[in-house]
C-alpha cells in the first residue's frame, strides 16, 4: 500500500539521516533491550577570555571551554552514546507509520539523537584538545605564524579518528587518536617543507646542539645524554631535552627539491642531460598494457570498476567497499574472481607456452 505524500517525505528525510551519519555505527547487543538508555556524559565547561598577550595554542585550548579529562569509562560511554544514537537512527526509517503525526515525532526523535551525537562528539574533542597541542610542540621552532595550520591540521585528525574509532576492540583511544594526530601533523610538516611554503631556519641553539650531537656520536659511537649536551654547551639540562626534540624534526626533514635545469660545470651540461628518460614504456610494456585492458573490457562493469579502484587509484577494501555500499570481504571476493578472470582470458589469448600465435 502506497504511503501518503508526507509521509513518503518524512522517510526520505529519516534516510537521509541515517545515511548522512559521519561513521559506520557499531551495533552492541545491549542495544536491542528496550529499556536501554546510553548515559550522557557532559561536564561542565569553564570559558576564560583571551588576552591579546595570548598565543595561537592558548587560544586554542580554551575556545569553546574547558573541561577535566576523561576516564577510560566515561569515554567508552560516550562512544557508546554515539552508536546507540546512530542505531536507534537507522531503527526508525524502518518503522511503519500509522499516521503523519506519527511519522512527524519519529523524525523529530531523529533530529534529536543527530543533535545528540554532535555534542557526545564535542565532549570527545574538547577533552582531548589537550593532546592535539602536545603533538604540536616539536614544531614551535617552524614559527608562531605556522602554529594556527597546526592546530587545524590535529583538529581534523581528531575529529576523524572520533569517528574511525572502533571502541569495542579495546585500544585506549588517546592511544589511538595521538597517533592519527601525530601522522597527519608530521606528514602536513614535509608536504608544506618539500613544496617550500615556509622555510626552515633553524635557531643557534639547535644548531649548536645538533653539532655536538654529530661530534659526539663520531667520536664515541653513541648518543650524548641530555647532561652532557648542557654541560658543552653550557645550557640549562631543561632546555637541552626542549631543543633535542625540535633537532631531530630538523635531522628529519626531506631533502629540497634538486632542479634538473641546474648546471653541473662550466660547458653548461645539466642534470636533465644526464638523467635518463625511464618514465616511456617500452613498446612490449605497451603492448602488455593494452592486452590487459582489452581482457578487463570483458569484466562486468561493477567488476572493471573495482579493479580500477584497486590497481589504478590505489584505494584500499575498506575505501571501495564504502563507495559500493559492500563488505571488505565481498570487494575481496570480486577482485579475486576478476583478477582470476583477466588471467585466463590472457592465457587463452597467448596460446600454450612455447606456441608461436
Amino acid at each position: 500500500m502506497p504511503q501518503p505524500p508526507d509521509i513518503e517525505k518524512i522517510r526520505e528525510e529519516l534516510a537521509a539521516l541515517a545515511g548522512n551519519l559521519p561513521f559506520r555505527v557499531i551495533e552492541l547487543p545491549e542495544f536491542h533491550n528496550e529499556k536501554f538508555q546510553p548515559e550522557k556524559i557532559r561536564q561542565p565547561r569553564n570559558f576564560t577570555s583571551p588576552d591579546s598577550s595570548m598565543m595561537a595554542v592558548g587560544r586554542f585550548l580554551i575556545e569553546r571551554g574547558t573541561v577535566e579529562l576523561l576516564a577510560p569509562a566515561m569515554t567508552m560511554a560516550l562512544f557508546t552514546e554515539m552508536h546507540w544514537c546512530g542505531w536507534a537512527i537507522a531503527r526508525l526509517t524502518r518503522r511503519r507509520f500509522k499516521s503523519a503525526a506519527d511519522a512527524r515525532e519519529a523524525l523529530s526523535q531523529a533530529r534529536a539523537l543527530v543533535s545528540r551525537i554532535e555534542a557526545a562528539e564535542e565532549e570527545l574533542f574538547i577533552a582531548n584538545r589537550r593532546m592535539i597541542a602536545a603533538s604540536v610542540k616539536p614544531y614551535y621552532w617552524v614559527g608562531q605564524i605556522w602554529l594556527a595550520d597546526f592546530l587545524q591540521e590535529g583538529s581534523k585528525a581528531l575529529a576523524n579518528a572520533i569517528r574511525k574509532f572502533d571502541f569495542t576492540r579495546g585500544v585506549p583511544f588517546y592511544s589511538y587518536s595521538q597517533t592519527a594526530v601525530q601522522n597527519k601533523l608530521r606528514n602536513f610538516f614535509r608536504d608544506h617543507v618539500r613544496s617550500g611554503s615556509f622555510g626552515v631556519r633553524p635557531s643557534r641553539e639547535m644548531t649548536l646542539v645538533k653539532s655536538i650531537i654529530e661530534t659526539w656520536k663520531r667520536d664515541f659511537g653513541e648518543d650524548p645524554t641530555d647532561e652532557a649536551i648542557a654541560k658543552i654547551a653550557d645550557l640549562p639540562v631543561e632546555r637541552i631535552a626542549k631543543v633535542r626534540g625540535y633537532v631531530k624534526q630538523w635531522s628529519d626533514l626531506p631533502a629540497p627539491p634538486v632542479s634538473l635545469d641546474a648546471e653541473l660545470s662550466e660547458d653548461g651540461v645539466n642534470r636533465y642531460e644526464l638523467i635518463e628518460d625511464t618514465s616511456t614504456a617500452a613498446v612490449s610494456q605497451g603492448a602488455e598494457s593494452a592486452e590487459i585492458w582489452t581482457a578487463m573490457d570483458q569484466l562486468s562493469e561493477r567488476a572493471r570498476y573495482i579493479m580500477k579502484l584497486r590497481f589504478i587509484e590505489g584505494r584500499t577494501l575498506e575505501e571501495t567497499g564504502a563507495l559500493l555500499h559492500l563488505t571488505r570481504a565481498r570487494i575481496k571476493q570480486i577482485q579475486d574472481a576478476s583478477v582470476k578472470k583477466v588471467r585466463q582470458i590472457l592465457s587463452e589469448r597467448r596460446g600454450p607456452a612455447g606456441s608461436s600465435g
